[in-house]
């Protein structure tokens, strides 16, 4: 195999992507990761839920559900950005619009925020933050799970950060702040801890570090003294990012190479077979050749004409997943993005091997 070549090609750095990838690694494949950028899951990691999916829309042998969630399960866990959840699990789990959603899997965080497992929640806003509107969102959850029958209690406070700042935030401003300062992390935690009172869990807007982890999640709850779960606000999305880093960075301990920010130009097809694909990079192309290939790329790849959908007929090393295989109910978009990428994964790295051994 040379520098230039791998067993797995993963087109694509959307979440069905990465999944695909980590798969295939985890399977013993080399692999090689291209994508012009990440996918639209950064700008706000929220539940995922396979409740009422319909696999026969998603134009690929059976998936299995059950070990799909698993492996993504595993796979955050791993990354130290954890989700928890599963097949025939069901978790009630806050939204920026102060609603509750229906979710199979959610970020640790999230989960931990079910309002039946609740009877006092404080919903903390920052001074200077217009995107995160804690009253509106104590209103709308008290109202919703009023509506629900549960007796939670939802109260909104305020705080001001350290320095106090005058001018208007973002998440992503004050989260860098977080990843900079070691002080900062503490002042804020003792603001919050502040209004906290007899709460058993705080719900804050996204701004507790991009470089956060699951040890740094726990560090922050003890310093509070209770628990706590971020919403996503306006993108960029500071959980969003912060997940695809911890991915990206497991992805790299499973010795996947990375080439970010260079679109695929042409995908080389010989004999039903795609042998290689070029790379848009300065001054000439760039050829990489794989044993098989997997399209996570989404529905509007310019390089591949999928306008017919389904019926589409890939050379016979090409696996597609994620949107590439069907209009899916928004709820499930999530859902089918892990488990055709956890398929697309298992697939590919098995015809990698075949194909090469000829």
């Amino acid at each position: 195999m040379s520098a230039n070549g791998c067993e797995v090609l993963v087109i694509g750095e959307g979440l069905s992507g990465i999944v695909a990838a980590a798969n295939a690694a985890i399977q013993g494949s080399r692999v090689t990761l291209v994508s012009k950028g990440p996918g639209n899951f950064v700008l706000g990691p929220t539940g995922v839920d396979v409740e009422g999916l319909d696999q026969a829309k998603l134009s690929m042998p059976a998936v299995d559900v059950a070990a799909g969630l698993d492996f993504f399960v595993d796979l955050t866990a791993s990354a130290a950005c954890a989700y928890s959840g599963g097949k025939d699990e069901r978790g009630l789990v806050p939204t920026i619009l102060g609603t509750f959603q229906e979710v199979s899997v959610a970020p640790r965080s999230l989960w931990h925020a079910d309002p039946r497992h609740l009877s006092k929640v404080a919903i903390v806003g920052i001074a200077n933050l217009p995107s995160f509107d804690s009253k509106f969102l104590a209103e709308r959850f008290a109202h919703h799970s009023a509506e629900m029958g549960l007796k939670t209690s939802f109260r909104s406070e305020i705080i001001s950060l350290p320095h106090n700042p005058k001018h208007a935030l973002t998440g992503l401003e004050i989260a860098n702040h977080i990843d900079r300062d070691e002080t900062y992390r503490p002042a804020l935690a003792n603001a919050i801890r502040a209004v906290v009172r007899d709460a058993e869990l705080v719900i804050l807007p996204g701004i507790l570090g991009v470089k956060a982890t699951d040890a740094d999640s726990v560090c922050i709850e003890e310093e509070v003294g209770c628990a706590v779960c971020e919403l996503a606000t306006l993108p960029p999305s500071v959980p969003g990012l912060r997940l695809l880093q911890r991915l990206e960075r497991r992805l790299s301990e499973l010795h996947v190479e990375v080439y970010s920010g260079f679109a695929v130009q042409k995908l080389c097809i010989e004999d039903d077979h795609c042998v290689a694909v070029e790379l848009e990079t300065p001054g000439r192309p760039r050829r990489i050749h794989a044993d098989a290939v997997i399209l996570a790329c989404g529905r509007f790849a310019q390089f591949l004409d999928v306008s017919s959908g389904a019926d589409h007929q890939y050379p016979a090393n090409m696996f597609a997943c994620g949107s590439l295989l069907a209009q899916s109910d928004p709820r499930h978009r999530n859902g089918i993005s892990i488990l055709t990428g956890y398929q697309a994964g298992l697939l590919a790295s098995q015809q990698g091997v075949q194909y090469a051994g000829r």
